[in-house]
């Protein structure tokens, strides 16, 4: 195991070495944007006094009210504790009512303990990440208190690696523990000798640093016939980075933890970290900071103003209210006034909000202000409508959300929950898999964007269809209107089966034919009727005998 140790610390200080080009970046990115993360920032652990000493330095915290409004405004409209916003369902079209059921109630046993559990809390702090480094980290395990368990690993304590297909597939976070710590969480069997000496020694305070690695376990390291920790597909490996212990190995039958980047960067220049909204505002915002201390100054001095005086009255002018100052009249009109106060606050003003639009536009805070104002009950092809252009750039970072946090985390939830007994075992009609269905307000207003340019083309229709009316062949108006129902935000499960609406169809044709039939064949025999009361010696009654014979 020493040699794992040695592979894992190399590797380790191998990523390391790539994040560090990083650091002085996020540390920057903290102080105007984050600052309670400022500290610590390249994961040094040194101990810190609590104090405001780094919010002292700001004299503008638009950077920071932008990235909090941010991730309010994702928590609100991507994943609100209070609606839901995702389910489960069936991945086939023809899938079978006990399929739907088992999903529907799965969903609901999944909503339960996400709600139950710290997800909430961790989510927010996510988004906080993600907006303000570019890059978050999201744990989740079986939890003791709850049936989940979520961390947030904080930005600077942990390195990633890339896999073929430019996903993460490794993870190596570094933290520290005390004596007591790691022999309560590793048992004192497993922890380094040093470190239970320390508890020997009454040191249990001590700290030692531990790192814990997951990654892919290569087929060669594994026996898939066994199901236990150390076969698992992905490794958990904790090495005592400090005394060079390997401390533990085990596994997980999924990635447990999630990598979140707000854009990429670009992998193809070997950037494993993303890219995030406060890169574009740090600009602006150390321009802030500067500006408003300077207009802070410029006010104090339009407020107390400096006082240029004769040297004859050195500590004889009274500068307080209502004070009175003596002066003789050989002063000739040498009278104390007022000077260096023609800064022009105005053109400051002008600049600083011109700043300020500038950092918000960056966080999307416009679009998350329009989201508060717009009415609840409005469809979201309609929420659509009205912030068209502000979604369309806001669409990118939500794919990204998407792909990298929500999908995988709500996949390994779904199995943890499975395998804590809290989702019942999938019935044999669930063949076919599931499939993820997000309908949180942003996400149903990003799948109504392409229902606006129908909706247009409805109303160009209305008149052009009066004219050719053939025009309307050109159109699917069944699929139109299936995907802008699930748009607005109508249940997948409120719309018939394809098959079905035809069967439908075809059941009304054919009734509607026998009908038809029918009256014909009752109009026939009317004739027929009418027909016999006719005189066979009548002109009408020799003309039906010509042609019956």
């Amino acid at each position: 195991m020493a040699d794992l140790s040695a592979i894992i610390i190399e590797r380790y200080e191998a990523l390391l070495t790539i994040r560090r080009p990083w650091e002085t970046l996020w540390s920057d990115i903290a102080q105007y944007v984050m600052p309670r993360r400022a500290p610590n920032m390249t994961g040094s652990f040194q101990t810190q006094t609590p104090n405001t000493d780094t919010e002292a330095r700001l004299f503008d915290t638009t950077a920071v009210q932008a990235n909090m409004t941010l991730a309010a405004g994702q928590m609100s409209w991507m994943s609100p504790m209070e609606a839901a916003w995702f389910s489960f369902e069936p991945e086939g079209k023809n899938a079978q009512d006990e399929a739907r059921l088992w999903l529907a109630a799965a969903t609901d046993n999944a909503r339960e303990e996400l709600a139950r559990s710290n997800f909430y809390k961790a989510i927010h702090e996510v988004y906080l990440d993600r907006g303000a480094f570019g890059t978050a980290c999201l744990y989740i395990e079986p939890g003791k208190k709850q049936s989940l368990n979520c961390q947030v690993w904080p930005v600077g304590t942990f390195v990633i690696d890339e896999d073929e297909d430019g996903d993460v597939d490794t993870v190596i976070r570094e933290f520290e523990l005390t004596a007591r710590q790691a022999a309560a969480k590793f048992g004192e069997d497993n922890i380094s000798p040093k470190v239970r000496k320390q508890l020997g020694d009454n040191k249990s305070h001590q700290k030692s640093c531990y790192i814990h690695a997951i990654y892919p376990r290569a087929d060669a390291d594994r026996d898939k016939v066994k199901v236990d920790e150390e076969n698992m597909p992905i490794a958990s490996v904790y090495i005592d980075k400090t005394n060079k212990h390997h401390v533990k190995s085990a596994g997980y039958a999924e990635m447990p933890v999630m990598v979140s980047r707000y854009l990429e960067w670009g992998s193809g220049y070997g950037s494993l970290y993303g890219w995030a909204p406060s890169f574009a505002a740090l600009p602006e915002a150390r321009q802030l900071n500067f500006l408003q201390k300077m207009m802070d100054a410029l006010a104090e001095k339009m407020a107390f103003p400096p006082v240029l005086a004769p040297d004859e009255l050195e500590g004889e002018i009274d500068g307080n209210a209502n004070g009175v100052t003596y002066y003789s009249q050989d002063l000739n009109g040498a009278m104390p006034t007022e000077w260096m106060t023609a800064g022009r606050y105005d053109i400051g003003l002008q600049r600083v909000e011109a700043r300020q639009k500038a950092v918000n536009e960056a966080f999307h805070v416009d679009l998350f202000k329009m989201f508060a104002q717009i009415q609840k009950q409005m469809t979201a092809t309609e929420v659509a409508e009205r912030s068209n252009e502000k979604l369309i750039q806001f669409s990118p970072t939500f794919a990204q959300l998407t792909t990298e946090l929500f999908n995988p985390f709500l996949e390994r939830m779904f199995n943890v929950l499975q395998r804590l007994g809290k989702i019942e075992e999938a019935p044999p009609s669930l063949d076919a898999g599931y499939k993820i269905t997000y309908s949180s307000r942003i996400a149903l207003a990003l799948r109504a964007l392409p229902a606006i340019g129908y909706n247009r083309t409805l109303e160009r229709l209305a008149g052009v269809s009066q004219i050719v009316p053939d025009v309307l062949d050109n159109y699917d108006f069944d699929a139109a209107e299936r995907e802008t129902a699930i748009s607005d935000g109508v249940p997948q499960d409120f719309l018939r089966e394809v098959s079905d609406r035809d069967e439908i169809r075809q059941a009304r044709a054919e009734a509607q034919q026998a009908q038809q039939e029918a009256e014909m064949a009752a109009q026939a025999a009317e004739s027929a009727a009418k027909l016999g009361n006719v005189p066979n010696d009548s002109a009408v009654g020799k003309v039906i005998g010509e042609e019956l014979a």
